[in-house]
């Protein structure tokens, strides 16, 4: 070997060396962590505003770096809110996270939540979790409704709305029997003149709802007996006054009334009730009605598909929309 060969070959065999101390390799006997295991318990209630939370592990292949709420409330916890958290995990001595780890590979066990997500480096997994929603106690809340009565000239349940009522569930009754089902208002009043079908013993119920998980009890009416055709006669006058408008507007219905606004046209049901947030059918016509209740023209996006709703408000199907593009016998946009 010549000189230039052997100094050439005790350079590389240096630089080799020098790599090596720069870029450490990682021991054999080095361990994959390839699922983890959380435990969380939670004690944030509705009506708190502190966000305590605890996170533990058993194993000793990795443990709890930081557990952090991420959406802590500016005031307090209130019905139906997710806490979420950031749990941080740093793997032990001896250990890495592997590389495919996702959040199928999380098991958590204590209270009710699910993974959104992880993130990972080799010494470091991030667990993003939801809490599931949180539920008040209807103790904690004003939902006492009392002094129902009938207005019997009209056939209208009355009563006296709770404090902290965001709408009431109401429900008639002939005989013991259920007439209709649980109906939903968000007036101290609700007219069951259009259901009243025959003779018999009436009697309403009504509960105050806060949420979908806090309600208040139940409470009955007095009983009101019709005879046949005074029962009639009330599901007449109901039917006469709810078709009687002469308003106009984009259709006309015998169980309600368009009515229009400033802010446009919206629908009065018999009940007095009035659409919000859904579609519903008038005179063989569907109409998007939003969330403050107003008749929707133009396209609309509902659970992922498109329809779309000509001037007059009414659903278009089977046909071409004024911009080109064709929708279904079921008015869905056909792309």
């Amino acid at each position: 070997m010549t000189g230039k060969k052997k100094r050439a070959l005790a350079l590389m065999l240096a630089a080799g060396t020098a790599a090596a101390a720069v870029f450490p390799s990682y021991g054999d006997d080095e361990e994959e962590i390839s699922s983890v295991v959380l435990r969380i318990e939670s004690e944030i209630e509705v009506g708190d505003s502190g966000s305590d939370v605890s996170v533990t592990v058993t194993s000793d292949r990795y443990e709890v770096d930081e557990a952090e709420v991420t959406n802590e409330p500016d005031d307090e916890w209130e019905d139906g809110d997710n806490p979420r958290i950031r749990v941080t995990l740093t793997a032990a001595d001896g250990y890495y996270f592997e590389s495919g780890l996702s959040k199928s590979d999380v098991t958590l066990r204590g209270d009710s939540a699910t993974v959104s997500s992880v993130s990972r480096s080799r010494d470091e997994l991030t667990v993003y979790v939801t809490l599931d929603d949180l539920e008040g106690d209807a103790d904690d809340y004003d939902l006492e409704v009392y002094d129902l009565y009938w207005d019997e000239e009209d056939g209208t349940a009355y009563w006296e709305g709770a404090d902290d009522a965001v709408r009431y569930e109401v429900r008639l009754y002939r005989g013991g029997s259920a007439v209709t089902e649980v109906r939903t208002t968000d007036n101290d009043s609700y007219s069951f003149a259009g259901d009243l079908t025959g003779a018999g013993t009436y009697t309403f119920r009504v509960r105050a709802v806060y949420s979908s998980s806090v309600k208040g009890d139940w409470e009955a009416s007095d009983s009101w007996y019709l005879t046949s055709d005074e029962a009639d006669e009330l599901r007449e006058n109901a039917v006469s006054y709810s078709s009687g408008s002469t308003l106009g507007g984009p259709g006309y219905s015998a169980q309600g009334a368009w009515l229009k606004d400033d802010v446009g046209w919206w629908y009065c049901n018999a009940d007095k009730s009035y659409p919000a947030s859904c579609w519903q059918l008038i005179d063989g016509k569907w109409y998007y009605f939003n969330d403050s209740g107003y008749m929707t023209t133009g396209w609309i996006l509902w659970n992922d598909v498109w329809y779309y709703c000509g001037a007059d408000g009414a659903m278009l199907t089977g046909t071409m929309t004024p911009d080109g593009y064709y929708v279904g016998a079921d008015g869905a946009w056909i792309p």
